[in-house]
């Protein structure tokens, strides 16, 4: 989600959270990738797979399929925008 930053780190062949998901124990990205994938079909949202673990998450799971949009040539340059009026 735009607007909620959240670093992770691979920590012993998982992932772990920094910030606010810092006291979350190590889960497997995979894991972690679906839950989110999951709220995000839970909120009606969509997803552009901008991180590529994730975007090769999807290639692997279509059932994603439905809440996913491509990453057109403009979507890097207005992450990059938007992100930088939030800091």
């Amino acid at each position: 989600m735009l607007g909620r930053e959240v670093v992770l780190r691979e920590d012993h062949g998982g992932v772990r959270a920094d910030g606010e998901f810092a006291h979350q124990a190590v889960v497997p990205a995979a894991r972690l990738v679906q839950e989110a994938l999951t709220d995000v079909r839970r909120s009606g949202m969509r997803i552009v797979p901008v991180c590529p673990y994730v975007a090769k998450y999807l290639e692997r799971n279509e059932e994603f399929a439905d809440i996913t949009d491509p990453v057109t040539p403009e979507v890097p340059h207005r992450l990059k925008t938007e992100l930088r009026t939030l800091t």
